[in-house]
Parts: C-alpha cells; sequence; structure tokens
C-alpha cells in the first residue's frame, strides 16, 4: 500500500513539472512571436519593412565580394528579386547554389537629385555584364532605387565607359549615362540613354544613337564585307543659363567607309580568378577609310521641366 503511494506521489509531481515547463515554454514562446508580430505590424505601419533597406551601401558591397556562398545568394536574392523596383533580368537559378563574386566593384557617392543627402552607387562587373545599384538614403535607411545593367555587344571588357555620371541639367546634380551596344558580323549599334533620379525614382529622359554601322543596299563588290554605312553623332550638354533651359546639341554625320587591317587583341585581368586573359577585338574596332561623305544633320534637344525630360526642339 505504501510503495502504491509513493509511486502515486512521484507521478503526481513529475505530472506538475512537466506541465509548468510546457506552460513556461508555451509563455515564452507566445512572447517572442507576439514581439515578432509587433515589431511586423510597426514596421508596416511605418513602411520600414527590413527586407526594402539596407544599413550602409557598404554592407552591400561586403556580402557581393564575400567569399561565403551563403552570403552571396543572400544579397543577390534581396537586390534582384524586388518586385517594387524596375530592375534588371536576373537569373535566380543560375546563382541557386554557386553565386558568383563580383568583378571591379566600386562604390561611389554623388548628387543625384536637389535633396540634401547624397546617393550612392555600386557599380561591378558580373557574367560579363555591368551592372549598377542605385541607393538612396531615406528615414528608414538605404533604399535600392534601382539596378541598371547593360548588353555590350561589341565592346571590350571590362567596359570601363558604360557609365558617366555627366552634370547636365543643374550645376552640381549628376544624370546617369548609360551606353549599351549591340550588332552581328554585318552590323553594330550603339546607343546612350540618359538617366535622371526624380521624385525617388530613375527615369530615361533621353536617348542617343552614338553609331550604326550597316551593309550598303546594292554593294556586290568582293570587299563587300568591309564597306559600311556608318552614321556617328557628337553630342555637347549645355547647362541652364539665363533662364534658357538646359540643351543638348546632337551633330550626325552619314559616310560610306571601307574598313582596313585585321583585329587586334587585348588583354585585361579578372579579379574573380585572379589571372589576365586575352580576346580579340570586334571588327568595327579596325581603322577605315572615308569612301563617300554623305552628308551632316543638326538635333536640338531641350529639357522640358514640366515633362521631366528632353524634347526636340
Amino acid at each position: 500500500m505504501f510503495r502504491w503511494k509513493s509511486r502515486a506521489a512521484v507521478f503526481v509531481v513529475c505530472f506538475v513539472t512537466g506541465l509548468v515547463a510546457v506552460l513556461v515554454c508555451a509563455a515564452v514562446i507566445n512572447h517572442f512571436v507576439s514581439k515578432h508580430r509587433g515589431l511586423e505590424a510597426q514596421q508596416a505601419q511605418t513602411g520600414c519593412l527590413a527586407e526594402s533597406y539596407f544599413n550602409q551601401p557598404e554592407e552591400v558591397l561586403s556580402a557581393l565580394k564575400s567569399n561565403e556562398v551563403s552570403v552571396r545568394r543572400e544579397m543577390f536574392r534581396r537586390l534582384f528579386l524586388t518586385p517594387t523596383i524596375k530592375t534588371v533580368y536576373y537569373d535566380y537559378e543560375r546563382d541557386l547554389n554557386y553565386p558568383e563574386r563580383v568583378d571591379r566593384a566600386r562604390l561611389e557617392y554623388v548628387q543625384l537629385d536637389e535633396g540634401s543627402e547624397l546617393e550612392a552607387i555600386l557599380t561591378f562587373v558580373r557574367f560579363e555584364h555591368p551592372v549598377a545599384l542605385v541607393f538612396k538614403k531615406e528615414s528608414c535607411g538605404w533604399r535600392l532605387v534601382a539596378a541598371l545593367s547593360s548588353w555590350l555587344r561589341f565592346d571590350d571588357y571590362p567596359y570601363e565607359n558604360w557609365l558617366s555620371l555627366p552634370e547636365i541639367i543643374f550645376p552640381g546634380v549628376h544624370e546617369l549615362l548609360v551606353r549599351e551596344s549591340t550588332g552581328d558580323a554585318t552590323s553594330y549599334l550603339r546607343k546612350a540613354q540618359l538617366m535622371k533620379l526624380i521624385n525617388g525614382s530613375l527615369e530615361q529622359v533621353a536617348e542617343i544613337t552614338e553609331e550604326t554601322v550597316n551593309p550598303v543596299d546594292d554593294y556586290r563588290n568582293q570587299d563587300w564585307s568591309d564597306v559600311k554605312r556608318r552614321q556617328a553623332s557628337r553630342y555637347t550638354f549645355l547647362q541652364a543659363k539665363n533662364a534658357q533651359p538646359a540643351r543638348i546639341e546632337i551633330e550626325t554625320i552619314a559616310e560610306i567607309v571601307k574598313y582596313q587591317g585585321t583585329m587586334q587583341t587585348y588583354t585585361y585581368w579578372l579579379e574573380t580568378d585572379g589571372a589576365w586573359h586575352a580576346l580579340r577585338k570586334n571588327w568595327n574596332e579596325r581603322p577605315f577609310d572615308r569612301i563617300k561623305f554623305l552628308g551632316r544633320r543638326q538635333e536640338h534637344l531641350v529639357w522640358d521641366e514640366r515633362e521631366k525630360k528632353f524634347v526636340n526642339e
């Protein structure tokens, strides 16, 4: 009888202890869940979602150059899988297991709008494509405004001149001039897109065709592959002055040319593998002689403050 009572007492003690432990664990879990939900509700009310902001642009740069695969993978996901911004195409499946470290990463702070804070531009090359990330500082942190890339079909790696920061409309305020090119074995096209930060969004305000090279119609001589119709444009940016709006003066010449010689090679250093590489330049880099001058034309683009873009005068 005594043995039965002692077993019952032990059972009751164990049961009560277990019940107390469960209640304590449940209370702790409920506390953290409530705190997390409260933080999410607070972030939703203030618009400060942690996933949408970064502490510093240097944080992004460090993650993209990290030796840890998981760190790079998570940062690529946050940067390029964001449906709320206009961004470059990002092949997430290609980076799912082993995202490549970025090459030639550079971070600089510039004035892109009329606000008091500087913006940050992080540029790098990835899979032989240049990328620029534009960040703007807000009350919640640094927000990714845009992710730009450029398709450079016949330009030499590492694309030193694909992005420039001219001051066009107002002194001290920079725009982004983004170059891209495309072509094949017989033709070539290079354009420059002018981007401006307007109300926290990066918008295209002008586009200039810098160069086109195409076959000559009805030309059937044996050297037809070297004879091309070429158009090239030179342009000048003129800032606003004496109540006159900013302008872009464009001069375009058209000519028939014949390319000479052979394609040369060039070398470059690749940070991701720590080695020198040698590639042949493309056919449009060959020297040429003018066969016939076809003409010259002038174009004037004027900044329209109401439309927030350059328009034909």
